[in-house]
């Protein structure tokens, strides 16, 4: 599988997020349009959800992530538009390195199925490595999320 180039200021941005809500998991997504990156960042309601229902909601937002709706929707729309298309779906791990769990694995498929096949989800962390970075594709083949190579352009 072919590698995921990211360019160098939206990885900041990424990790910039994730250390201002540092202890909590950040999220977001990066739109590819007019030939930039373009870093999106989303609310992260787990708390919210976890305050709200423990029950149904056993995570808080130290250990799990829920976008916002709306600006989930609008950066969905923002992908739509002519030249534009969603590249990443990104969160961190504030207390674990960068690595695709279990979690991340269920949350990111439909019924067996990728939600967004063509879409690279990439991780986080400053715990192991400072500005830690790994991304994570639908492979069909495997039938699973693999881990691809993560390129940084200037």
């Amino acid at each position: 599988m072919e590698a995921v180039r990211l360019e160098r200021g939206a990885l900041d941005a990424i990790l910039a997020h994730a250390r201002a809500t540092h202890p909590e998991e950040c999220c977001g997504a990066v739109v590819a349009a007019a030939g930039r990156d373009v870093v999106h960042r989303f609310t992260n309601i787990q708390g919210r959800l976890h305050a709200a229902d423990a029950q149904a909601y056993p995570r808080d937002a130290r250990t799990a992530y829920t976008p916002e709706p709306k600006e989930l929707l609008a950066v969905l729309r923002a992908a739509e538009q002519p030249g534009a298309r969603l590249a990443v779906f990104y969160h961190s791990h504030p207390r674990g390195g960068a690595y695709f769990s279990g979690e991340d694995r269920a949350r990111a498929l439909f019924d067996d199925e990728p939600a967004y096949p063509d879409v690279t989800y990439v991780v986080v962390s400053d715990v192991r490595t400072p500005g830690e970075a790994r991304a994570f594709r639908w492979d069909d083949s495997a039938r699973d999320f693999v881990e691809v190579a993560l390129e940084i352009v200037p």
